[in-house]
């Protein structure tokens, strides 16, 4: 019998590259590594479009960084690696035009607050905010 591998939702999906581009900041490891390891642990879940929004963001990176360091007060070597993770998502999803501005802020934001230090989500909000404006 075979079994379809089912797709995460928007929220999990959104975790799981958050995870994955942390766990890329913290190791040093490449895209292929992290998404070998992610098929390994998350065999029933369909990770097409996860591998294809890490790509994204590593060809875009240079310019995500950039829209970081212009917005945030905070020198971009200071800022954590999970909150640098979160906003490096989140300022994708805002240049794609997927989801409106404020879902992505929210969402940002609510990563921020289950993987971050007490006062991130504080921090991933004020960069949101003025990259959108």
């Amino acid at each position: 019998m075979i079994r379809l591998k089912k797709l995460p939702s928007p929220t999990k999906k959104r975790e799981l590259i958050m995870q994955a581009l942390y766990q890329k900041e913290i190791s040093g490891c490449s895209n292929t590594e992290v998404f070998k390891q992610f098929k390994q642990n998350h065999k029933s879940i369909d990770l097409q479009e996860f591998e294809d929004i890490l790509k994204a963001i590593k060809k875009d990176n240079s310019k995500i960084d950039e829209e970081i360091s212009k917005f945030s007060k905070v020198e971009l070597s200071e800022i954590t690696e999970i909150e640098l993770s979160i906003l490096r998502l989140a300022i994708f999803e805002l240049k794609e035009n997927v989801l409106d501005k404020a879902i992505v802020i929210n969402e940002g934001v609510r990563l921020a607050k289950k993987f971050g230090q007490d006062s991130s989500h504080k921090f991933v909000n004020a960069v949101l905010d003025k990259i959108v404006v």
